[in-house]
């Protein structure tokens, strides 16, 4: 199954990189044309559409990518910081990640459950739990984020790598509060 979903995923990549667009996108475009909508209203020069296209894009080559370790992009995430600060609070990794306490306790029961983090005390304040990744989790992470840089470098192919680091810094200046 993951296979052929590689392999789908592809086949659909090669058309999309082929003509820029799919076969209904490039209908929309030319209605669009055809009407005489101005340029910059059409859809596919308004930005959040080109976000949502490229997260849809980044999202099915991950899933298909780390298929095999049953992660998530938002599991992931929260098992690489924890990687990166070992101890952190489960308060601190939701603000980092942006996720409300509400979202992420179901998460992280998964994880727990699954046996890839461990909730403890912290050492002066009993109220507070750390974060910590077991050592099966431990083990994985380094071939998990190989995995990942596998994904972003099939993802990213076609940008130079100096592209690559302008698009991360502008992406950041959307989402940061540093901007």
């Amino acid at each position: 199954m993951v296979a052929m979903l590689h392999s789908v995923f592809r086949l659909t990549r090669g058309g999309i990189a082929a003509i820029g667009c799919s076969m209904d996108d490039a209908k929309v475009h030319a209605g669009t044309a055809a009407r005489g909508a101005m340029a910059e209203d059409a859809l596919d020069a308004q930005i959040g559409y080109n976000l949502r296209r490229a997260s849809t894009f980044a999202l099915n080559d991950f899933a298909v990518e780390l298929a095999d370790a049953a992660l998530r992009p938002v599991t992931y995430g929260m098992l690489a910081l924890i990687d990166e600060r070992p101890g952190i609070s489960a308060a601190e990794l939701g603000r980092l990640l942006g996720m409300k306490s509400a979202n992420m306790a179901p998460l992280l029961a998964e994880l727990e459950e699954r046996g890839l983090v461990e909730r403890d005390d912290h050492a002066q304040d009993k109220r507070v739990r750390v974060l910590t990744l077991t050592r099966a989790a431990s083990e994985a992470m380094p071939g998990w984020r190989r995995q990942v840089r596998r994904h972003e470098d099939r993802f990213l192919n076609r940008l130079t790598e100096k592209e690559r680091a302008t698009l991360l810094r502008l992406l950041r200046l959307i989402w940061t509060e540093e901007g």
